[in-house]
């Protein structure tokens, strides 16, 4: 077996903040028409959750798939280790990623230090499972925008 190389935190550090994210799909109305809906905890943007940090946080998130598509779920703003695949602790040289696609029927565990403050998407990187609700935010704690999610709004492109 091979020995795993030095990183900043591992599956047993001791995180600050933890977050489960389950990768769905089901059936719904998007612009008054019938489509497949890629969901996050049974939601579609805009009414996904937002997690919350605070600067200097070490954050771990599950990723779990339960949906029959791969999701290449991709946080700005952030490189993540992955800390797990599937129940079995990752090994050899640490696995540093962005984009991380998780398989139908896939648990992921990834971690990382939320040192960059900001508002930042977090999505999949499949853009018509992000158009059609696979999307949403990490945001860290006092950090605001006067900018409004919707077609309602003025942010152009939306």
């Amino acid at each position: 077996m091979e020995k795993k190389k030095q990183t900043p935190f591992t599956i047993n550090s001791k995180f600050d903040r933890t977050f489960k994210i389950v990768l769905d799909s089901r059936l719904g109305f998007y612009d008054g028409k019938l489509y497949p809906l890629y969901t996050i905890n049974g939601r579609v943007f805009p009414d996904t959750p937002m997690l919350t940090v605070k600067e200097g946080d070490l954050v771990k998130t599950t990723f779990i798939n339960r949906g029959l598509d791969h999701h290449p779920m991709h946080l700005h703003g952030h490189i993540m280790l992955v800390l797990s695949r599937n129940g079995k602790p990752t090994t050899g040289s640490p696995w540093w990623t962005d984009s991380l696609d998780v398989g139908p029927g896939e648990v992921y565990e990834v971690a990382f230090k939320a040192d960059n403050p900001g508002i930042w998407m977090d999505h999949c990187h499949n853009l018509w499972h992000a158009e059609m609700g696979m999307t949403m935010h990490l945001s860290y704690e006092g950090i605001t925008t006067p900018f409004q999610v919707g077609k309602k709004t003025a942010n152009q492109p939306e």
